[in-house]
């Protein structure tokens, strides 16, 4: 094999596995809303992965040392009170408070989004609040099936290229300068 398919064969390794690295069961996103002084809201969207287990325990993490504890409010839409539980589970010695999100009924499941989660609080910490810990658990053993941190939501996506389309780049890429060299 000529050294230029050999590069284009590793880097397109390189990047499955990266990908396969960056895979999260889940990607919740957040917006923050300033509600005057330190208080604030997070609106909140879980994004099951095709292909993963199905959702039906999440808990997002709140650091005591920057949410006041006792101003954690759930504001969800109420429409999605007949199919999740939502409840605040207060710090212990050495463990944050938990939003915790239980899904009455069918989990989320088939790549399927959902919205209107919200919590308002009394920030603590200095500039914004941002990205938090999450994770989901099985619910009948608890055992954690996934961890990650929200992620910030966009105002404009942007798109970004697939790893096999950046695969394909590499390889043409690779073939074009091969060609050329060994000319």
């Amino acid at each position: 094999m000529n050294r230029p398919l050999l590069a284009a064969i590793r880097t397109f390794l390189a990047l499955s596995v990266f990908a396969a690295l960056q895979a999260q069961a889940a990607v919740i996103g957040f917006s923050v809303q300033s509600l005057g002084g330190s208080l604030f809201r997070y609106d909140y969207s879980v994004t099951h992965q095709a292909g993963d287990a199905p959702i039906a325990l999440i808990d997002i993490e709140f650091d005591p040392s920057l949410y006041l504890e006792s101003s954690l409010n759930i504001v969800s839409d109420p429409s999605l009170d007949a199919d999740w539980d939502q409840i605040i589970i207060g710090s212990q010695s050495g463990l944050p408070a938990l939003f915790d999100l239980f899904a009455l009924g069918a989990p989320l499941d088939g790549g399927a989004s959902l919205t209107g989660f919200a919590i308002e609080f009394e920030w603590l910490g200095s500039g914004l609040p941002g990205v938090q810990a999450f994770s989901i658990s099985d619910p009948d053993t608890f055992d954690v099936l996934a961890s990650g941190r929200t992620r910030a939501a966009v105002a404009q996506p942007v798109p970004e290229p697939s790893t096999l389309a950046l695969a394909g780049l590499a390889l043409a890429l690779a073939l074009a300068f091969g060609s050329r060299s060994g000319s």
